[in-house]
């Protein structure tokens, strides 16, 4: 019997895409609690707690399939019990799905999600003489009030051994994505292509639209503030990367204030 080979299957049927769209759920809030139980259009996409700031289900970030029209989106928020404490809630909201690939960025308890689509494909490369990624921005990051948005934010990357700042993605508005993929040339620790196809210790930072370079405070008793940044990316050859920052500034202390660059793969 243990020599036995039996055929394993799985059930599945390829998707129509004239009838459904793919629609992946983001939760880009600035302030709350952990967030469960995906319902859309009554039924159960998703069950895993999933932090803010971060995709549905919280270990994937997976497209679910949507027919045409409108659809309901449903989400159980907890309670937030940490400083600045936020009352749990039930967010109940539509969208209006159309053909294609889409994210679903949720900014606000008591509106709509913003719809941005994803792209089907990425430039083409030579995959032998470039070591490049592709990389676009898209931009929820909210004033200290929570309400007012920010601004049109400027992403930069620095090397590993680079003190010089490189444009990513210019002046994106709030609510909006880069209009196109940034071609990223990757490094090594050496500064030379890496053909092993993956630069590693790369620092992003903030820029508002006259260029400088966003502040955020240091501590939570002071209210003096340094230059922001985030360090620690990885980014690998021929990979297609949206990066998003949500969050909000803080009015005095970091107690109130919430950066957050977030990535998921679109493809």
């Amino acid at each position: 019997m243990s020599c036995q080979t039996n055929e394993i299957t799985f059930p599945m049927s390829s998707l129509d895409v004239n009838k459904f769209s793919e629609i992946r759920v983001v939760n880009a809030i600035p302030v709350s609690g952990s967030s469960d139980t995906l319902l859309i259009n009554g039924t159960n996409y998703s069950s895993v707690s999933t932090a803010v700031g971060s995709f549905y289900p919280g270990n994937s970030p997976k497209y679910f399939a949507v027919p045409f029209g409108v659809a309901n989106i449903s989400l159980r928020f907890v309670a937030k019990i940490t400083t600045p404490a936020v009352a749990a809630f039930n967010y109940a909201q539509s969208i209006t799905v159309a053909k294609g690939k889409w994210s679903a960025y949720i900014t606000n308890a008591s509106q709509s999600p913003v719809l941005l689509q994803d792209a089907d494909n990425v430039p083409v490369t030579d995959a032998w003489a470039d070591t490049v990624c592709f990389v676009r921005v898209a931009n929820f990051f909210y004033k200290a009030d929570g309400v007012t948005p920010f601004g049109k934010m400027t992403l930069k990357a620095k090397k590993n051994n680079s003190t010089v700042w490189e444009t990513v993605a210019l002046n994106v508005d709030f609510g909006t994505q880069s209009a196109a993929y940034y071609l990223y040339k990757l490094k090594n620790t050496g500064n030379v292509k890496p053909w092993s196809g993956t630069e590693t210790n790369i620092t992003f930072a903030l820029f508002d639209n006259n260029d400088v370079q966003y502040q955020q405070f240091s501590t939570a008793t002071t209210s003096a503030k340094g230059a922001y940044s985030n360090t620690g990316w990885s980014l690998g050859k021929g990979r297609a990367y949206v990066i998003y920052i949500n969050g909000k500034e803080g009015a005095t202390n970091n107690t109130t204030q919430f950066i957050r660059l977030g990535s998921y793969n679109p493809l």
